[in-house]
């Protein structure tokens, strides 16, 4: 079928659709919706809208980031904070300085502190100081995302007050995660087991565009968050990195990962879905886009600028996302701003 044909009307498409969401649902019909394009990509679209609106996701939930240090131990070929780069200039911020700033993404009216980081072991023992004190002082949901950890200090960190935890698979690949990273994918997994079993809530992800991807690959993707069933899940498209073996490729697919969210959304209803400034990056209104594929949650940039320009986890020159970008987008996407998630 040519899905780029507009002799068909609109419910031929949203009927094919229906056929290709029936469960138990084919690996053959996930690469056609990864693929379509045209009047299939619409409603698989309007559909993505129409089970976040059934599930009364009618909003975009707000939360505020804090990248609190760029040392790290991986060695990662996308990302310009690998071990190896010697020419990055690291940094990490101290408790004090972290409180600070929740302080500030507390008094916008946000209620959820995502903490991020490179995986730094020196990172750990600052975090205990600083997410009680965030705690007691603000009550705030404190969301991390700080890479590889022993049992020990996941359990540590949730005890004194974490709620949330992101640990994205990158790609189901267990062979293409370990050319790109140089780390064992069945660890990586086995640190989300890990978290899940202390209690947290688990946010996981894929990269669209990885060199030697293919579409088969984004379908295991999809199948393997769908295993897992996580509480949040994002789909992000691949950006090159200056200073990274991967600096000359180009960007991850928009349409596929715009393709990727949505079936992630049909698929895991409930989840929270964000809609990545990596979109942005790419086009402009791009997160619009993402939102109108059925994601609901955008992430502001609390970092302070000193730090924030040194944290280069897509680019040197990232798209930061202000608190005024994030309210036009949810209004552009007819979507109301969430800025506190409630109890």
């Amino acid at each position: 079928m040519n899905y780029n044909s507009g002799s068909q009307n609109g419910n031929a498409f949203s009927n094919e659709l229906d056929t290709l969401i029936r469960q138990p649902i084919t690996s053959a019909n996930l690469k056609t919706l990864l693929t379509a394009t045209g009047d299939l990509q619409k409603a698989l679209f309007s559909k993505a809208r129409a089970i976040r609106h059934e599930n009364k996701i009618d909003h975009c939930l707000f939360r505020g980031v804090i990248e609190v240090s760029n040392y790290c131990q991986k060695k990662c070929a996308y990302c310009a904070m690998n071990a190896g780069n010697k020419s990055i200039h690291r940094y990490r911020m101290n408790a004090q300085e972290i409180v600070d700033v929740a302080e500030s993404i507390f008094k916008s009216g946000i209620s959820v502190i995502f903490i991020q980081s490179g995986q730094d072991p020196k990172v750990d023992g600052i975090l205990e100081e600083a997410i009680p004190a965030i705690k007691n002082k603000f009550g705030s949901s404190i969301l991390l995302c700080i890479g590889e950890k022993k049992p020990q200090v996941y359990q540590r960190l949730y005890s004194l007050g974490a709620d949330s935890f992101i640990l994205k698979f990158e790609t189901s690949d267990p062979a293409l995660y370990e050319a790109i990273t140089q780390s064992d994918h069945a660890e990586r997994m086995q640190c989300l087991n890990e978290l899940r079993t202390i209690g947290y809530k688990i946010g996981v992800g894929n990269i669209i565009g990885l060199p030697n991807q293919t579409v088969d690959s984004i379908v295991k993707d999809i199948e393997l968050a769908l295993t897992i069933r996580p509480n949040f899940v994002s789909s992000s498209p691949f950006i090159p990195n200056q200073g990274t073996p991967l600096e000359h490729l180009p960007n991850g697919d928009f349409n596929l990962t715009l393709n990727c969210m949505a079936i992630y959304r049909i698929l895991l209803p409930k989840c929270m879905v964000p809609a990545v400034s990596a979109l942005e990056k790419i086009q402009k209104g791009g997160q619009v886009m993402g939102l109108n594929a059925g994601a609901n949650v955008i992430t502001i940039n609390f970092t302070p600028p000193h730090y924030r320009e040194k944290y280069s986890i897509y680019s040197k020159k990232r798209f930061i996302v202000s608190l005024d970008h994030a309210m036009k987008t949810a209004e552009n996407a007819n979507l109301t701003p969430v800025l506190n998630e409630g109890p």
